[in-house]
């Protein structure tokens, strides 16, 4: 999941529950169908350039497996589609069917459609392949024309043979402990459309901190990536992932130690999401039907080198606080630490390195707080020697003004950088303000990360970072659940009341609107007590939540909430948050004819896992699709037990 939060739910999903490449679900999964079985065929406009035959490539890949969608349907014996809607962890609004996945004249091609289905106002597809098709290592390759547009969310992924994920792939192992892969994600339209250009990869995992890192890696193409196919490729060994686009290596992660996750196999899911969490959702710019037809996805595999037993130097450096590299000017303060660039130039360095890095697409992503005119920078990349002598590599600029409030982030692509080999050198990256206010960096390294990227050389690389003696930012840790044990379980667990109850939910805090709406505490016409909250959901993707300190649900059996509307509640839903998955509940089904206060009652099993064990989001009510504005009052929320 390439992941930028954006608000306090974002940031709550990304180290709690959000299944990044659209993962998660709901319902159930389905076999597709037989070869031969008809199908609508994809859009005739939509062509591979050329057949598809596998090559060999250069190097000492060897093909291993590869699917290259030349019949009139997908083989069931590989593929298996998801099927449903709910929001897949991340309150898409699509619901996947597996219509809408249809193999013909060379191509997969997976379509977005606007159009109900149950709850949802989409519809789309997702396939995978667990219990059927695994791996552990090699190259994954994918050529695919992507779709663009506000709200599409295509991705190419993988996700650990021990997901439990909804119980939808057998596994035992709540994400995002089961590891995930992302090879490819791209969310359209997004940051003024910047999005329909740009391809992610990203890691998941739980580290030693009991935290996911959400390691991210993006690189913005010169084209719309839904002009023409692309060649979109990972290459995972023992030691490192490398991602590339049409051969460019634009990023590597070695693989530490607390990575154990990905030394184990791994199935590939293909899915095309309406809206999401991350980019957003579709709106009335959204153009529809959209489609992702994929040309091709292949494995190769090679001889192994031993675990562990290749030295490397990670390509990601992180800017400013951030030990692994020293900022020369500026200062760090607060949450969120801050650096100037003013007049004079700011650098950053790495420590020395003794290796390896590939031609390609070097990369540094800047964060800035929204200034109020126009400043283009300029980024500079020296390679640095201990005599202090340096030759430029490569230089670009980008002006990182844009509309609207809050942090924003700026990419910088050095292309045409030589493959280098680096003795005892360092690198430098400089930025210069050339004109227009001064701008404020971000440069926290986690959710506003600030980084310089290299390609890494698959050959290996020596070097260490510099001694970390302190650490700069607080470090996330698992909530422990709190509240009755075993033998002390109140019957009745109060989230938002005020008549007390055996049991109260300690530590949450005023309920909050997440994006598109207002939420507030009210006197007047409360349903009991004095207080009642008030909301407006003004559009799509827009939600309230109350948020809180993990409580563990699994004692008791229903939700109990009053709820008082005249709006229609079509594609509204009740939504609770586990530690690792999501579960959402629509409203109308639940609401009677009536503008009064009302009882809502709904049974825990029906927000699946989510509800049977630590909840860290007690209650929330979501907008998805073409919801009208929506407005309610609500009040008396707990939950009983037998």
């Amino acid at each position: 999941m390439t992941l930028h939060p954006q608000s306090a739910l974002v940031a709550l999903c990304l180290s709690l529950t959000l299944l990044t490449a659209c993962g998660g679900g709901t319902t159930a999964v389905a076999n597709l169908p037989t070869p031969n079985e008809q199908q609508t065929p994809p859009p005739t406009d939509v062509q591979p350039a050329g057949p598809n035959v596998p090559t060999t490539p250069a190097d000492d890949w060897v093909l291993d497996w590869s699917d290259e969608f030349n019949g009139n349907s997908l083989d069931s014996t590989v593929w298996t589609a998801d099927l449903g809607s709910g929001g897949w962890g991340n309150s898409e609004s699509q619901y996947y069917k597996a219509q809408n996945a249809v193999v013909a004249d060379g191509l997969l091609t997976i379509t977005a459609k606007r159009e109900v289905a149950g709850d949802a106002p989409y519809t789309s597809a997702r396939i995978q392949t667990s219990q059927k098709k695994s791996f552990t290592y090699g190259r994954f390759e994918m050529r695919a024309k992507l779709p663009s547009t506000q709200g599409m969310w295509s991705a190419f992924w993988l996700l650990g043979n021990s997901c439990n994920s909804w119980g939808l792939y057998g596994g035992n192992v709540n994400w995002p402990a089961c590891g995930e892969i992302d090879i490819m994600e791209m969310i359209g339209g997004a940051t003024g459309n910047a999005s329909d250009y740009t391809t992610y990869g990203t890691l998941h995992y739980l580290n030693a901190a009991n935290y996911n890192p959400a390691l991210s890696i993006g690189y913005r193409n010169a084209a719309k990536l839904s002009d023409d196919f692309h060649v979109y490729r990972m290459d995972w060994t023992p030691q490192s992932f490398t991602w590339y686009i049409d051969d460019v290596a634009f990023g590597t992660r070695l693989i530490t130690p607390e990575m154990e996750a990905f030394h184990k196999p791994y199935f590939i899911l293909l899915n095309l999401a309406v809206g999401g969490n991350w980019g957003g959702w579709a709106n009335s710019t959204t153009v529809f039907p959209q489609t992702y037809a994929i040309d091709y996805v292949r494995h190769y595999t090679r001889a192994w080198p031993a675990k562990g037993s290749a030295a490397g130097l990670p390509s990601v450096w992180h800017l400013g606080a951030d030990p692994k590299l020293s900022a020369a000017a500026g200062t760090a303060t607060g949450a969120q630490p801050r650096v100037t660039l003013a007049e004079t130039a700011l650098s950053w360095y790495t420590p020395y390195l003794s290796g390896s890095f590939d031609a390609g697409a070097w990369a540094a992503q800047v964060w800035t707080l929204a200034v109020s005119a126009t400043a283009p920078v300029r980024a500079r990349i020296y390679r640095r020697r201990a005599d202090g002598t340096e030759t430029l590599l490569g230089q670009a600029q980008a002006d990182p003004f844009t509309s609207g409030s809050g942090n924003h982030s700026t990419r910088f692509n050095f292309t045409g950088i030589a493959a280098q080999t680096l003795s005892n050198e360092t690198i430098r990256l400089e930025l210069s303000k050339l004109s227009g206010p001064a701008l404020t960096l971000v440069v926290n390294g986690n959710d506003f990360d600030s980084y310089l990227s290299m390609p890494w050389s698959t050959s290996g690389s020596t070097g260490s970072y510099p001694t970390q003696t302190t650490v700069p930012f607080p470090v996330p840790v698992a909530s422990t659940p709190t509240g009755g044990g075993a033998t002390t379980v109140p019957a009745t667990l109060g989230v938002y009341a005020d008549i007390p109850y055996a049991g109260t939910w300690g530590g949450i805090t005023a309920p909050q609107v997440y994006v598109g709406g207002v939420a507030q505490e009210v006197q007047a016409d409360a349903f009991e007590g004095s207080r009642a909250i008030s909301f407006n959901l003004s559009r799509d993707g827009a939600g309230w939540q109350i948020l809180g300190a993990s409580q563990d649900l699994s004692a008791y059996t229903q939700l109990h909430f009053k709820i008082k509307t005249a709006s229609a509640a079509q594609f509204v839903r009740v939504r609770i948050a586990g530690t690792g998955s999501v579960g959402s509940v629509a409203l109308a089904p639940k609401l009677q004819p009536t503008t009064a206060w009302q009882d809502i009652t709904i049974p825990l099993t029906e927000f699946g896992a989510a509800a049977q064990g630590p909840v860290t989001i007690p209650f929330s009510i979501e907008a998805v699709g073409g919801t009208p504005a929506f407005s309610a009052l609500v009040d008396q929320i707990y939950y009983s037990k037998p």
